[in-house]
């Protein structure tokens, strides 16, 4: 086939207290259920909770997985004016990014093997779009461009890979996802304007959902940089997480139809997921397609 968290836990409590203290007005209740949503959505959403899917621990990511529905639960009922059944869905998201913060925690970091797939991964990413800057070194008017970039990409993967075989997983991680940064935003530059196409081949469904999902992780991770190098400041952040949020809403709609077996229908589900990732590097001022 051929296509293309400790403060914040106080926090939250403190929050779950004050509704529990007096007789709040209907939008004081509002908005404290408001602020401790967000609070909970940071503490499920962090770089912690999205690592656990490469954890020693099983139990983890369910957990997580767990709270993310909790809270899509939670923001349907305060759309909806049910206040108790949202700070209910809320209480029992906490409980969840509770316990598997705790297991997080106690399992020390990612495992070598984890380091080892999300370097896999991610320089599946970095060679894909490694490809489509060769490719420019074929037009005039780009390959000098093209090749300077190539040249940064490939010094930031040789140095991860350098780092990798020399034990240093944690930084050989950080160098490749600096080499995947440069390739998605350098091409997109050189390509402004012009329609980018990514051809690959995948024997099974299966595959090329697998291949949708890597490509999602790869950009949750520029996003995570994006926002630590403060792209997201001010009103600018709440934009970028709402993005975020429906990204990842879409994602776990996706696994649900994957695990029923309806790749096609999950593959449609992670393009859009993946799209809205790149509404949140677009609106962060990366010039992603």
């Amino acid at each position: 086939m051929i296509r293309k968290l400790t403060v914040l836990l106080v926090a939250a409590c403190l929050s779950a207290a004050a509704l529990a203290q007096g007789a709040p007005s209907e939008e004081q209740r509002r908005r404290l259920i408001e602020q401790k949503l967000k609070l909970v959505e940071m503490l499920v959403n962090s770089p912690a909770a999205k690592s656990s899917a490469y954890g020693r621990d099983a139990e983890t990511p369910k957990l997580v997985e767990q709270g993310k529905t909790l809270i899509d639960s939670a923001r349907a009922a305060l759309a909806e004016g049910r206040l108790d059944d949202a700070a209910a869905s809320l209480d029992e998201a906490l409980k969840s990014a509770s316990s598997a913060s705790r297991r997080l925690s106690s399992e020390g970091g990612l495992s070598d093997s984890a380091q080892r797939k999300q370097l896999a991964d991610m320089t599946e990413q970095v060679r894909t779009y490694r490809a489509a800057l060769d490719d420019l070194r074929r037009n005039d008017t780009l390959a000098e461009a093209a090749t300077q970039v190539l040249i940064r990409v490939d010094g930031l993967a040789a140095e991860g890979n350098k780092l990798a075989e020399a034990g240093h997983l944690g930084e050989a991680n950080k160098h490749m996802a600096d080499a995947y940064k440069v390739a998605v935003e350098e091409l997109s530059r050189l390509r402004a304007g012009q329609e980018v196409v990514l051809s690959l081949n995948f024997d099974t469904p299966a595959d090329e959902y697998a291949y949708e999902q890597k490509r999602f992780g790869s950009n949750e991770i520029m996003v995570d940089m994006m926002i630590g190098e403060g792209r997201a400041e001010g009103g600018r952040r709440q934009l970028v997480d709402r993005f975020v949020g429906e990204g990842q809403r879409l994602k776990r709609e996706a696994a649900a139809q994957a695990d029923s077996g309806k790749y096609t229908e999950a593959i449609a589900l992670m393009e859009e997921a993946t799209k809205q990732l790149n509404r949140a590097l677009q609106a962060m001022g990366v010039p992603v397609f």
